[in-house]
């Protein structure tokens, strides 16, 4: 009995410190925890919110994700699942900051044509881009997919469902359309200017 309870401290102690590799945690901690949802399909571009910390800058953009397929300024998680299209970000991706403020890859021709696309622009083989939706415990993301994030609350999240249009760019990546009034708000909800 007492070799059962000794074992049984044992197993539970281990399962405790190995939560974060079952859960699927690859990378490193930061302050804010994102995921991705792994069920739909793998997006050209998982945007961060445009607004940040206040009194904060953005962070510089870098692949993040278990499989290196999601690029943000913050590190993101994801289920450790494997697709053949992540091996495209790793070989032709450039994750950068576009004129928007947002993290997203680079629609470059050989990105496009490894993730089986003709031009940036063009309508994927066998169907048409999907819609954008705003995602994210509050709101604050325009994505291909549904984006969980962590439901905290910052006040520029409110200029996003007043004035912000979901919406794809010249490029179809999804993203909040930039306009003064969306800017203005962002600028004032965070303390800073324009």
């Amino acid at each position: 009995m007492n070799s059962f309870t000794t074992r049984h401290r044992f197993v539970s102690m281990v399962l405790l410190l190995c939560a974060p590799l079952l859960a699927g945690a690859c990378g490193e901690a930061g302050p804010e925890v994102d995921a991705v949802d792994s069920e739909s399909e793998p997006a050209g571009l998982v945007s961060a919110a445009p607004g940040e910390i206040k009194g904060s800058k953005p962070g510089r953009c870098r692949p993040t994700g278990c499989s290196g397929q999601v690029c943000a300024d913050r590190t993101v998680y994801t289920t450790c699942e494997w697709r053949e299209e992540y091996a495209c970000y790793g070989d032709h991706g450039i994750c950068e900051r576009d004129a928007s403020g947002q993290c997203g890859w680079r629609q470059t021709p050989e990105l496009v044509a490894c993730l089986g696309g003709g031009d940036a622009g063009e309508v994927p083989p066998g169907g048409e881009l999907g819609r954008c939706v705003v995602t994210g415990c509050s709101g604050q993301v325009c994505a291909d997919q549904t984006v969980y994030t962590t439901c905290e609350w910052r006040e520029e999240y409110a200029c996003y469902g007043k004035l912000g249009v979901c919406e794809r760019d010249a490029t179809g990546q999804c993203g909040w359309r930039d306009t003064p009034e969306l800017d203005a708000c962002l600028a004032s909800a965070s303390g800073s200017d324009i």
